[in-house]
């Protein structure tokens, strides 16, 4: 069994880099058999990253109204995306895109956000609700690992 956790983000706007900084984090803590990868990649560029892995983590950040609480979005409630182009697809679009092109994409996928304020400027760095947040982010991937069966450290 293999486990990616993939942290999204822009760490040019602030709290919206909290995605990075929590693979940062797991990366650090070096678990065997888990892959930590950061990318500011999203929809289809991500397929290449994802591809040949059996599980998949993805953390991130979202717009809320409580910035350091961490949520949960499903995959399958994730809609459409309205975009102009394929090039603009949505990370559930694409993984579905890419399973009919036959890539071998992971089985279980949670995503895992932390909510961030709705204004990014670029250049800010991260509020403190939302560093004071991470370690919630990061034990609850280390929660989802191991109810999927992964063997992780204390």
């Amino acid at each position: 069994m293999t486990l990616l956790v993939l942290g999204l983000g822009n760490d040019l706007l602030g709290d919206d880099g909290i995605g990075l900084m929590a693979a940062e984090a797991l990366d650090r803590r070096n678990i065997p058999g888990i892959y930590v990868v950061k990318s500011p990649l999203s929809g289809l560029y991500l397929i290449d990253l994802v591809d040949g892995f059996d599980d998949l983590i993805i953390v991130d950040s979202v717009i809320g109204e409580q910035p350091g609480k961490v949520v949960r979005l499903p995959l399958n409630e994730l809609g459409p995306q309205n975009a102009p182009s394929a090039h603009y697809l949505g990370f559930a679009e694409a993984l579905n895109l890419a399973k009919r092109a036959g890539v071998r994409i992971p089985n279980r996928v949670e995503i895992l956000a932390m909510q961030i304020h709705g204004s990014q400027v670029l250049g800010a760095r991260v509020s403190g609700e939302v560093v004071a947040g991470l370690p919630a982010l990061i034990e609850e991937v280390i929660r989802v690992a191991r109810l999927w069966g992964y063997e992780v450290g204390p």
